[in-house]
């Protein structure tokens, strides 16, 4: 079923959209929400939390695209339950380090908070447009999805090494436009 047939599945309030939801995003939202979590259990009540959301939102919202509305949503809530868990301070999951990374692009503590503000967030997505395919794919590879180098390495068949240079420019050259802007 395409994202157009379950989103009318949702309009109608047919709860069907549910399962059709699950059936083509369920393994891709856990997946997001467990490399948050780094917990099977808490990422399946995100997952669950999320399909709960999304009936809420469908309507009024009529999404473009289903399936980067509901990895928003699942996102979202997998770090407000990391939060809740306060396993960001412990250091519990991949998304520690991706966020201690673009620390250093802000220079500035608390980056979640930050990153997630409608200024900074519009910036850098204004940013990323101005990259290259490669690029953009690869920091939203490591600072969306929270994938590791290695895993990103497989997916775009270039060395880890490769990845490393590549989110280092990015990096700095998000800096730099960032310092432009007047936000850093």
């Amino acid at each position: 079923m395409n994202d157009e047939q379950i989103i009318d599945l949702f309009w109608a309030r047919d709860e069907k959209a549910i399962l059709e939801t699950d059936r083509s995003y369920g393994s891709h939202c856990r997946s997001v929400s467990k490399r948050i979590l780094n917990s099977a259990e808490d990422a399946e009540e995100c997952v669950n939390d999320s399909y709960l959301r999304l009936w809420q939102q469908l309507p009024p919202e009529k999404p473009n695209s289903l399936g980067a509305f509901l990895t928003r949503i699942v996102r979202n809530l997998s770090i407000d339950r990391l939060r809740q868990l306060g396993s960001v301070k412990r250091g519990g999951s991949a998304i520690t380090v991706s966020l201690d990374e673009l620390e250093q692009v802000t220079g500035r503590g608390s980056v979640e908070s930050s990153i997630l503000a409608d200024e900074l967030g519009a910036a850098v997505d204004k940013f990323l447009r101005t990259q290259s395919q490669e690029a953009r794919s690869i920091f939203l590879r490591r600072y969306y999805f929270f994938d590791t180098r290695t895993e990103i390495a497989d997916r775009y068949e270039i060395s880890v090494a490769q990845v490393s240079v590549v989110l280092s420019r990015t990096r700095k050259r998000l800096r730099n436009y960032l310092k432009e802007e007047g936000l850093l």
